[in-house]
């Protein structure tokens, strides 16, 4: 055949992969063969035996054995516009012959189009894809494929799930339904509700009854689980000591009996019975879901988006940005020299399955999330994995250590040899190394990773021995009072005021340094502080606490952390948690300011203290016993009217808070605040809430910590601007003093002067706070299901959800999961084409279609606009003054 135009009609096959039902169809595996017997005639294939692949992600990039091209080609199609086989021996005027003189048609001459406009790209055919990719699915996740050897398959899995893949549901159903495919979306519909087992049970009989006879539906969820169960992820069970001294692992594994306390490891039972262990924790591996993670397409590529982006000079979006991590870089050249190694974050915290009114029952789980991941995935509930359950119910204490053990070995490997990984993005092997870069927890917490206690007199871990706080003597509580005029600038006038803060005391000390790894780990040896571990988690072996501790240092054990063989070399090792200081900070101002019985700082023990402390006679208890009214207390009619406004007036959009309405409570308290409405109110609220309620130097104070917090908590930080926030912030704690008497300080009000140093180090703040790991365990507790056997089902319901996780990537577009799911309120508007200005670029959702008409633009701005941007409070603020200014002058 003379002509080359025929081409495009002869080898149309190419591009009918698949049917609409998602078959591979009948003519393109008649083609395939053609194409296979072409490529197998070429020099190169005659001599190695391999052949370049022309699969759509291989691209004639990769060379492979036929039998790995034929699968590719099956399961991805051909790469766009190949209808000339150039890599395969063909050129312009010599492709097959044969196969051109079989058609009866005759072309004149064309060129060869190098974009054919009816042929869809690759992602546009994934966004039509109307079938379960089952076969991807479980392709993905048993075949780890070399460049240079056979893909290594664990065979019994594979096949047993690629049957179960190819089973049709039922005799002449559509194509494309199957056995596993029906199986996987149970399972996704399971977790997406949290549905019970028994639930489950009626609706797999349901299927099972309605569908035709021949059906091989599951009739149960057990089976469905069976059907699953390859997908899944490993865990482990490891016997714990009853009183929480070691656990039974390692080279501990085969005792009988715990090496502190002698009891014994096993409840007494009858004579052929499976003997059970009076206590056991749970550990999932963290290594093979960081290896699921560069399996899966999803997620493969975006795991180097922390190298590959582009860093806007002076900013931090994602902590790749900032100062810890380039550091860590720095140090570690040749870990940071291969981007797919992983960063890692770790948080614990502990909650009662059974609610506060239960019975009292501690668990704690331990948390992994990953930080290659661009800003949009990190943090993600699906990538917060579960890698340790503690279980209860007794609280875990010094015990914490003793339950990391396999964590930290596992991390150790993972710094030290790594593991062979399979990355699909880039259809290669490599060693992937995962390093920790720090933990994320609650104060009390904190002190639990850490060894450093976190109450007393040497409570805050970045000033150490060199704090200024101390004990009331009628309060009995240690106060952070007058402890922040050290980090003014030199020459700063509150530093030479004697009546101000604490009476006739000039301040000349520096602020303290923060101490590097290396003389953290020092301090330490200095002090002889031991590890818990080999102790007991119940410090059976004397002593029990170091030298001069609770004197000059706060150290009551050496962490686990240390084990590994960076920790000392990172610059951030433990983050304070914004979100509870910003929320015990809130409650004690509104608790002072409002005079909640029980809560405010103002009370009868704090005016005793004062004339010891302050020169304030005018807060003194008077000779006849009546307690004077300070200038920070709203009167009852004052108090109303902020409950008014609050409860009436304040509108938020929606889903951006809840009802605070709700949160008032017989007009004199808010009560049931969640740490995000404190949040709310705290940044978006208090900054004018008491502009008209209060004197203005106190509503001044309480505006700027209002604002501290609020340029703190941005998704993208300016170093600037942190580094201004860092140098306010202590004048904002000295106004602060100057008003509120010393019991108002804890060290909940101090740690906030430590909190622009850490955002420094980390980036934003939502990159180290528990907003999203306390929804986590809220999510936890939804999964006990059986309230004998908590642990179990807690972790029975995250390994399902992990599995369903995973095959939910694979569902038809059309399929509805819970991460497809539109937002509550979407009734078809179009975005504006028009461009819009920063302030209104939200991520709220849109109520109605978008109607472009200035008309519509008139009238008064809401008060909803006003809370949800506070810069147009002051907008307004400038209005109303030039417009009383303009009408002062007219008249």
């Amino acid at each position: 055949m003379s002509g080359s135009g025929n081409v495009y009609e002869l080898r149309r096959w190419m591009y009918m992969h698949r049917d609409a039902n998602g078959r591979v169809t009948k003519e393109y595996i008649a083609g395939l063969e053609t194409f296979m017997h072409q490529a197998d005639s070429t020099p190169l294939a005659l001599e190695s035996g391999k052949m370049f692949c022309p699969c759509r992600k291989c691209n004639n990039s990769k060379l492979a054995n036929r039998e790995n091209v034929w699968k590719h080609l099956i399961n991805r199609g051909f790469t766009p516009n190949y209808y000339i086989w150039f890599q395969h021996g063909e050129g312009y005027n010599n492709y097959d012959q044969n196969e051109a003189s079989s058609s009866n048609s005759n072309f004149q001459e064309e060129p060869v189009a190098l974009h054919l406009h009816n042929e869809p790209s690759y992602h546009q055919e994934e966004q039509m894809v109307d079938f379960d990719r089952v076969h991807d699915m479980v392709t993905d996740a048993f075949v780890a494929h070399d460049e240079d050897e056979e893909p290594n398959i664990d065979a019994k899995k594979f096949y047993e799930m690629l049957n179960a893949a190819n089973q049709p549901l039922y005799s002449g159903c559509r194509e494309g339904l199957s056995k596993l495919s029906l199986a996987a979306r149970m399972m996704n519909i399971k977790t997406d509700h949290n549905l019970p087992e028994s639930c489950m049970n009626e609706w797999a009989d349901l299927f099972k009854e309605y569908l035709p006879e021949d059906n091989v539906s599951a009739d149960s969820y057990y089976e469905i689980q069976k059907l699953v169960y390859s997908l899944g992820l490993p865990s482990e069970m490891i016997d714990v000591c009853i009183d929480n001294c070691m656990i039974y692992w390692g080279n501990d594994e085969k005792l009988e009996e715990c090496r502190f306390c002698k009891k014994p490891r096993f409840k007494p039972q009858g004579r052929g019975r499976n003997r059970v262990p009076y206590q056991r924790m749970w550990y999932l591996p963290i290594t093979d879901r960081l290896k699921r993670l560069y399996q899966s397409e999803q997620t493969a590529g975006k795991m180097r988006w922390h190298a590959e982006h582009t860093q806007t000079d002076g900013e931090m979006t994602h902590p790749s940005d900032a100062r810890a991590w380039k550091h860590f870089n720095k140090v570690y050249p040749e870990f940071a020299s291969n981007i797919r190694n992983v960063y890692l974050g770790l948080c614990t915290d502990g909650f009662s399955p059974f609610g506060m009114s239960g019975r009292q029952y501690s668990l704690w789980p331990v948390f992994l999330t990953p930080y290659n991941l661009p800003p949009e995935m990190c943090m993600q509930r699906e990538l917060l994995f579960l890698t340790i359950l503690i279980p209860g119910p007794k609280h875990p204490k010094r015990s914490l250590d003793v339950f990391l053990q396999p964590l930290i070995k596992e991390l150790k490997d993972l710094w030290s040899t790594g593991e062979r990984t399979y990355d699909c993005s880039t259809k290669t092997n490599f060693t992937m190394r995962a390093m920790l870069l720090w933990t994320i927890s609650d104060f009390p917490a904190y002190g639990m990773l850490s060894g450093w206690t976190t109450h007393g007199r040497l409570a805050c871990p970045y000033c150490n021995g060199a704090t200024d706080a101390f004990q009331l003597k009628n309060g009995r509580k240690t106060s952070w009072f007058d402890c922040h005029r050290r980090f003014l600038p030199i020459g700063h006038p509150y530093r030479r005021n004697k009546t101000l803060f604490r009476h006739k005391r000039v301040v000349r000390d520096t602020p303290p340094p923060y101490l590097t790894g290396e003389e953290t780990e020092k301090q330490l040896d200095y002090y002889g502080v031991l590890e818990t571990v080999p102790r007991g988690g119940n410090w059976h072996v004397p002593p029990n606490m170091p030298d001069s501790y609770g004197v000059h240092h706060n150290w009551h054990k050496k962490s686990i952390f240390w084990e590994l063989p960076y920790w000392k070399d990172l610059l951030l090792r433990h983050n304070l948690d914004v979100m509870h200081i910003e929320k015990n900070f809130f409650e004690n101002i509104m608790n002072t300011i409002l005079n909640v019985p029980g809560k405010t700082k103002d009370n009868i023990k704090s005016r005793l203290d004062l004339p010891d402390i302050c020169s304030r006679s005018e807060l003194h208890i008077n000779s006849n016993g009546q307690v004077p009214v300070p200038i920070f207390r709203l009167s009852s009619e004052k108090k109303s009217v902020l409950f008014n406004w609050v409860a009436s007036e304040v509108k938020f959009p929606d889903g951006y808070v809840s009802n605070l309405s709700r949160c008032v409570e017989k007009g004199q308290k808010f009560s049931g605040m969640k740490s995000h409405d404190c949040h709310v109110f705290m940044q978006r609220l208090l900054p004018f809430a008491f502009a008209e309620l209060l004197p203005t130097n106190v509503h001044e104070a309480l505006a700027g910590i209002g604002a501290f917090f609020r340029d703190l908590s941005t998704r993208t930080l300016k170093v600037e601007v942190v580094e201004q926030l860092q140098e306010n912030i202590p004048i904002l704690l000295c106004n602060l003093e100057k008003i509120f008497p010393p019991g108002f300080f804890d060290v909940m009000e101090h740690l906030a002067v430590h909190l622009p140093y850490e955002a420094l180090l980390r980036g934003p703040v939502h990159y180290g706070w528990m907003y999203q790991y306390e929804r986590a365990m809220k999510y936890l507790k939804g999964k006990a299901k059986n309230l004998a056997k908590v642990e179990g089902s807690i972790i029975a319901g995250s390994l399902t959800e992990e599995t369903s996780h995973f095959t939910s990537y694979y569902f038809a577009s059309k399929v509805r999961t819970r991460k497809r799911a539109p937002r509550r309120y979407d009734d078809g508007g179009v975005a504006p084409t028009y461009a819009v200005a920063g302030v209104f670029q939200t991520s709220l959702a849109r109520l109605g279609d978008w109607v472009e008409n200035q008309k519509r633009f008139g009238g008064r701005v809401k008060k909803t606009l006003i809370v949800h941007t506070p810069i147009f409070y002051l907008i307004v603020q400038q209005i109303r003054a030039f417009h009383l200014s303009f009408t002062s002058r007219s008249s």
